[in-house]
């Protein structure tokens, strides 16, 4: 079942279309990633999906309720993480946190136990925090109330490797008690490792949409190699992994690299043109 729909979406400022007439749709309990480079049309999108502003055409339907028409609704169900968050620097954490807390009538216990699984001081001001500590504040707020439906914009970015481990174990748990998770993300190694399925955007566009089970078995291969002489060559092979290695023990090589296909490569696959535009 669909839970989070966009028809024919698009969002002008003046001239500037930052979003293009995008359709596409995201079923109940996916962890979905959300690439593009910036500029591509991802927080125009996501801020849409959250009404903090609106379509100037097409609309978005989340659980079954329209993303202006039913905003005080969705309210309820959704839980959004912008990618900036700006607080009060002279309050704490426990303060912006209980605060939180009055409106989406979880108990103090979830602060606590958020706040210690992430080693966040919740006793320090905001102005006293790191920009890392700065986002755990952020995907705390985020994730106080348990939401079905969780939308997050750069949700690791300024997060160390070890707590960005941590985050996707957590998300993981939402995922398990039914929550659907979109998010955006420079991280490609971490979208391809974690979500279910990868939406690439371009010039506010959706130019492709990656089951990632299907990327993992499609035996799409890159291969890189080297000969003695010093040429290089880099060639894409969905073939016999027989017949290419016959075909490559006839060259005099000096060294050989071949690889599955990744979500960066598709993500690079897209841009290439513009690269060698440039």
């Amino acid at each position: 079942m669909a839970v989070i729909e966009l028809e024919h979406f698009s969002k002008a400022y003046g001239k500037f279309l930052a979003v293009d007439d995008i359709s596409t749709s995201i079923e109940k309990g996916e962890i979905v990633g959300f690439v593009g480079k910036n500029g591509a049309g991802k927080s125009t999108t996501i801020r849409s999906m959250v009404n903090m502003i609106f379509p100037t055409s097409g609309k978005i339907t989340i659980d079954g309720m329209d993303s202006v028409k039913d905003a005080k609704k969705l309210k309820h169900v959704m839980s959004y993480m912008p990618s900036d968050s700006a607080y009060y620097e002279n309050v704490t954490s426990e303060e912006l946190f209980k605060l939180c807390l009055k409106f989406s009538g979880e108990s103090y216990e979830r602060e606590l136990e958020l706040a210690a699984y992430f080693e966040l001081d919740i006793k320090k001001k905001i102005t006293e925090l790191s920009m890392g500590n700065r986002k755990k504040v952020s995907i705390i707020q985020a994730l106080l109330k348990s939401a079905e439906i969780i939308i997050l914009d750069e949700p690791t970015s300024g997060l160390d490797p070890l707590m960005q481990t941590k985050f996707f174990e957590l998300i993981k748990k939402e995922q398990a008690k039914g929550a659907t998770v979109f998010l955006s993300s420079h991280n490609l190694s971490e979208i391809e490792k974690h979500c279910d399925k990868v939406i690439i955007i371009k010039d506010g566009k959706i130019v492709d949409f990656l089951e990632m089970n299907n990327l993992k078995i499609k035996h799409s291969q890159t291969v890189t190699y080297t000969t003695k002489d010093g040429a290089t060559k880099t060639l894409e092979f969905s073939g016999d992994i027989n017949e290419l290695i016959s075909e490559l023990s006839k060259l005099d090589l000096e060294s050989l690299e071949i690889k599955n296909s990744t979500v960066e490569d598709e993500f690079i696959k897209y841009y290439k043109e513009d690269m060698t535009n440039e």
